[in-house]
């Protein structure tokens, strides 16, 4: 299918305030923010233009958001800009149904938008146990990554080794200007409501980000009534490193969920 790209489009006023728009030939009658991950500290849309490619070969419209970074912006500058790109895509996608995706950080992000918005989310290894984490592990030394060529390494690669709690502790503080106090915002249980849309949370078992955390999750939307669907997967992949065991249930969720309509709503 032929996809129409239109590349940095301004949604605010800041320089990272950016999108990438991918129009599909023919429209299935859904749109969808993707959101790219990296810690909140790194990344950008260009790294997900394969993943947009492949919604868009579906049939969903795609934007493709750039959002401010720390240590030049911390937390909540990176959720704010990732709603305000959702404003745009609405803005802009009228009649359309809308969801939204995101790995890592950026499955965080699209939990925020999901719980913001009421909309189906996808989220593939987000960030969501800080709290008990922090508690559970007082001796490990928060490091950063060192080791990683980011802007050259495909995002399928990055943070494949498995677990890594020093980076795992680094990226996170620095996300938050090392003010532990923020935790609680940073994490979507309090933000959680009955208005909430469906979730498809992924997470592989023994990669960067802990498995914990999309069970906390699960079981907070759950008790409310919200529909999830869980997915652990073996190893230690993280994020689009496992797009092969978690895209045909990504596929279907949105089919389920968009393509279907809002029959999920209370």
């Amino acid at each position: 299918m032929t996809v129409n790209v239109t590349r940095d489009i301004a949604y605010g006023d800041a320089a990272l305030k950016k999108l990438d728009f991918y129009e599909p030939e023919k429209s299935n009658g859904a749109a969808i923010l993707d959101i790219h991950g990296g810690g909140w500290f790194r990344g950008e849309k260009n790294k997900e233009g394969e993943m947009a490619e492949r919604f868009a070969a579906l049939g969903y419209t795609v934007a493709v958001p750039n959002y401010r970074l720390a240590p030049e912006a911390f937390f909540p500058a990176a959720r704010d800009d990732v709603l305000a790109a959702f404003s745009w895509l609405r803005e802009h996608t009228k009649g359309l149904q809308l969801g939204v995706f995101g790995s890592s950080a950026g499955g965080s992000l699209s939990v925020d938008v999901g719980l913001a918005e009421g909309v189906p989310t996808v989220s593939w290894s987000g960030i969501f146990d800080i709290r008990q984490w922090f508690a559970d592990h007082p001796a490990v030394v928060a490091q950063p990554d060192t080791k990683t060529d980011f802007v050259k390494t495909a995002s399928a690669k990055i943070d494949q080794g498995g677990r890594n709690d020093p980076f795992y502790k680094w990226f996170i503080l620095n996300y938050v200007d090392s003010d532990e106090t923020k935790f609680p915002e940073v994490e979507p249980f309090d933000r959680l409501t009955a208005q909430a849309g469906p979730l498809y949370l992924a997470n592989s078992q023994e990669e960067i980000i802990p498995i914990s955390g999309i069970y906390q999750l699960a079981h907070a939307a759950e008790k409310l009534g919200l529909p999830v669907t869980l997915q652990s997967i073996p190893g230690g992949q993280h994020a689009e490193g496992y797009l092969d065991e978690a895209w045909q249930g990504t596929v279907a969720f949105f089919a389920q969920y968009l393509l279907k309509g809002y029959s999920w709503k209370h």
